[in-house]
């Protein structure tokens, strides 16, 4: 646990450890915001391994982007996701049942670049074949459009299996968490991106009209959503502030369970002020989850002793930057 006052530092702690693993800031999706103001670069850096350890270094320049750096040989972004698997609870996860279905996919599609082994190359592939298609539609070069959609198919439904699985396999998990942290089950329904009841295939042909007049391709994984009710009802339209956030923990330890079971080894939690929003007994419930499951977690707080935390938990204290443990 990091304790320290508002304003010492804690959250951009937090954020080394999340570029980190990422490669990017969860404050904001162009990681050169992180930069201090007046500097050129940052560099993050740390041995990360639960047996075999891996040093692994991030470096953050204005002019040269981002650098990964494994075990001394330059990596890319995935190698550092995969060496890395951090995910994070903050202020600002309740936007996963409130916001756009793209904030759910992402967080949908970091569990399933580490549980389902053909994602990454079908994604990249679908990626590919969408922005030639798109390109072609924009240029109002139908023929050229279409002449993607076997690509488009082919990569689609891999990433559309692959995110089925993932959801299945967290629905188990995730309505055990939604009982114990607020008394309620928690279902998910993957939406694909196109209608139900229809194939790809049928569904981007029938589309076609529409995609030359939104010059875009309107139906496939790209526009896949992850349905969150609780009791019968779309979370969004039903639950409180403080009961989002318990949801969210919910699905994200849920998550945390899945990726750490392939894994094989522990994965990396941060946690940022879980008490906001909460009472001290969800507090409580939301802690207890957190110290059960398979991972390492970094929580902030603004006391030490705000939370009954087990004896093994290591304390530190952050002021002006600096950080130092507390005996």
């Amino acid at each position: 646990m990091i304790a320290g006052l508002n304003a010492s530092g804690k959250t951009s702690l937090l954020e080394a450890l999340f570029v980190l693993g990422r490669g990017t800031s969860f404050r904001s999706s162009k990681v050169d915001a992180a930069i201090q103001f007046g500097a050129e670069q940052f560099t993050v850096f740390g041995n990360i391994g639960h047996g075999e350890v891996a040093r692994v270094g991030v470096a953050v320049s204005r002019a040269a982007g981002l650098t990964v750096r494994i075990d001394g040989r330059t990596g890319t972004r995935a190698e550092l996701v995969r060496t890395v698997p951090v995910q994070i609870l903050e202020p600002a996860s309740h936007e996963l049942i409130n916001g756009p279905p793209s904030i759910r996919r992402q967080f949908l599609d970091w569990s399933v670049f580490h549980v389902e082994q053909p994602f990454l190359e079908a994604w990249q592939q679908y990626r590919r074949a969408l922005q030639q298609r798109n390109a072609a539609l924009k240029q109002h070069s139908n023929e050229a459009a279409w002449a993607w959609d076997g690509s488009l198919i082919s990569a689609g439904l891999i990433v559309d299996q692959c995110r089925r699985q993932l959801v299945s396999r967290m629905l188990g998990p995730a309505q055990q968490l939604g009982l114990a942290l607020l008394d309620a089950e928690i279902e998910l329904k993957y939406r694909s991106g196109w209608a139900e009841g229809s194939d790809f295939g049928s569904a981007l042909i029938a589309a076609r009209d529409r995609d030359q007049q939104m010059s875009s391709t309107t139906v496939g994984p790209h526009r896949a959503d992850l349905v969150i009710t609780v009791r019968e009802r779309r979370a969004r339209d039903t639950v409180s502030r403080g009961q989002e956030k318990l949801v969210v923990a919910a699905l994200t330890l849920a998550q945390m369970e899945v990726v750490s079971e392939a894994l094989g080894r522990p994965v990396i939690l941060l946690v940022d002020e879980p008490g906001a929003d909460l009472d001290r007994n969800h507090l409580g419930k939301l802690l207890s989850a957190i110290v059960a499951a398979p991972l390492q977690a970094f929580i902030t707080a603004l006391e030490p002793d705000l939370f009954a935390m087990p004896p093994s938990v290591r304390l530190f204290h952050v002021e002006q930057g600096s950080v130092r443990p507390l005996l």
